[in-house]
């Protein structure tokens, strides 16, 4: 799997676990700027979630991938790069952890702390941890699965159009 499909189902695994948690399409977006306590309910519900980890691979993914990319047209320069990226990566995994502040505040504005709490609970049950474990798998396998019946479904429409176009008298 390239780079960027893997950063792709990264960010689509965190949509999901998200779009999964028990209210989360019911609830509204708030203008108010969450609590303190909310923001960091939120962060625990990240945390637990698996979103959090689905991305844990990202910051590398898009440094190797800028790697690839400049090394492709000056391959002298991969060994000075190489070290230039451990000095830059902490720098790029703290844009990561921005990342994550950010969606805990998003998070916060559409839930109450007492709803962050029933969620994070939802998630450390056996249930919610079935959830975040198979969560990669599914959404892998759902990938897959569209891409075929998206494939599929461009065929049958050409193949219509076409059929009801011969109809009119003209061929495409």
């Amino acid at each position: 799997m390239n780079a960027t499909l893997r950063a792709g189902l990264a960010a689509a695994t965190l949509f999901a676990a998200f779009a999964f948690s028990p209210a989360f399409a019911q609830a509204p977006a708030g203008d108010a700027a969450p609590s303190a306590e909310q923001v960091k309910a939120a962060r625990e519900v990240i945390d637990v979630s698996g979103a959090a980890d689905s991305i844990k691979d990202i910051v590398p993914i898009f440094l190797d991938e800028a790697k690839n990319t400049l090394t492709r047209t000056r391959p002298e320069i991969a060994k000075d790069l190489g070290e230039v990226l451990k000095i830059v990566e902490p720098e790029f995994l703290q844009r990561k952890e921005d990342l994550m502040n950010d969606i805990a505040t998003v998070y916060a504005q559409r839930f109450s702390a007492q709803e962050l709490t029933e969620i994070k609970t939802f998630y450390t049950s056996e249930t919610g941890k079935k959830l975040v474990q198979n969560l990669p798998g599914v959404l892998q396998a759902s990938y897959e699965r569209t891409q075929v019946w998206s494939q599929r479904m461009s065929t049958d429409i050409i193949a219509r159009l076409r059929q009801e176009m011969k109809k009119r008298g003209v061929d495409i």
